[in-house]
């Protein structure tokens, strides 16, 4: 990890399953997973440490992230098995989850040279794993510009208190954080996003985002708070995707503009945050409107005006 790369990735990537009762398909995922392959689709010098098998689907996750131009480091390779997430769909629509996840990833050692280190997800909460993650963050403070993204799954975080305690550990390292309604439905029952959003602005991250699907999304910084709205579309994978092609796009754009850990560009004001915000929006549209959930390249984002 001594060549300094635009983004350490540090987080899990696995196998997803989805059965809808005819047919079974397996693909690569992870938040993190997806989330180096956005960065990577965008042009930006992408490294992701991970943590997966020494079997079949390890190595077609492998090949899957190395095709896409995500560099894995040397140690990622770490488990007997690789970690499967499997959604059965029900009569109803509902899906029953099972979740199969082992995540003890190698430690980090030394400095990295990243500009932007990124966490979140089961990497953030699951352990023996978590705390590794939260290490490396806290060490790369002041180093580099932190981004975290909670993306909670309920079945795999100890309590609601728990996951609120581990969370506000990384927001009071992050200059960025993004969070759906979702999770915070789940942290803060009952509280208005906006308000949470602005607590957190005030622990540390100078731009906090909360993303609502298909009605856009809405930034909080200490000098305002911007609305962007949604993009219809004919979702071809029920929203798979689109969170994190979201967070990849946000990050390459805070590089783009120059982000370090002082997030100086954020001083230009509202016009920057939304536009920031619209080309995020953009790229979750075009990732969920088309099967595979594939990213889109920063070729694609601005042939159509994002």
């Amino acid at each position: 990890m001594d060549r300094p790369h635009d983004v350490l990735v540090i987080g899990e990537a696995l196998i997803d399953v989805h059965d809808d009762g005819m047919t079974i398909r397996e693909r690569v995922g992870g938040s993190a997973g997806n989330i180096a392959v956005g960065l990577a689709r965008l042009g930006r010098d992408t490294l992701l440490h991970t943590a997966i098998g020494r079997d079949e689907r390890g190595e077609d996750i492998t090949a899957y992230l190395t095709a896409s131009g995500v560099e894995l480091s040397d140690s990622s390779v770490t488990q007997d098995v690789s970690s499967v997430a499997r959604a059965v769909l029900r009569v109803d629509g509902s899906a029953r989850h099972d979740f199969r996840i082992h995540w003890e990833p190698a430690a980090v050692p030394g400095t990295t040279t990243a500009r932007c280190v990124h966490a979140g997800s089961v990497a953030a909460y699951l352990e023996p794993g978590a705390g590794t993650v939260l290490d490396l963050a806290t060490r790369s403070y002041g180093r580099s510009l932190i981004t975290f993204d909670p993306k909670i799954e309920p079945a795999l975080v100890r309590s609601r208190e728990d996951a609120r305690r581990r969370t506000l550990e990384f927001v009071a390292l992050a200059g960025i954080v993004k969070a759906s309604e979702k999770d915070l439905q789940f942290l803060y029952p009952g509280e208005d996003p906006v308000e949470v959003l602005r607590d957190w602005v005030a622990r540390g991250p100078d731009l906090a985002v909360l993303t609502r699907g298909p009605r856009g999304a809405t930034a909080v910084t200490a000098r305002a708070v911007v609305d962007v709205p949604g993009i219809p579309v004919l979702y071809a994978e029920s929203g798979v995707g689109g969170g994190d092609a979201f967070m990849s796009t946000l990050i390459d754009s805070a590089l783009t503009l120059g982000a370090d850990t002082s997030m100086r560009w954020l001083r230009a004001g509202a016009p920057v945050v939304e536009q920031v915000l619209a080309r995020s929006v953009q790229a979750a549209a075009l990732t969920v409107a088309r099967a595979g959930a594939v990213p889109p390249t920063a070729d694609q984002l601005a042939s159509v005006g994002a």
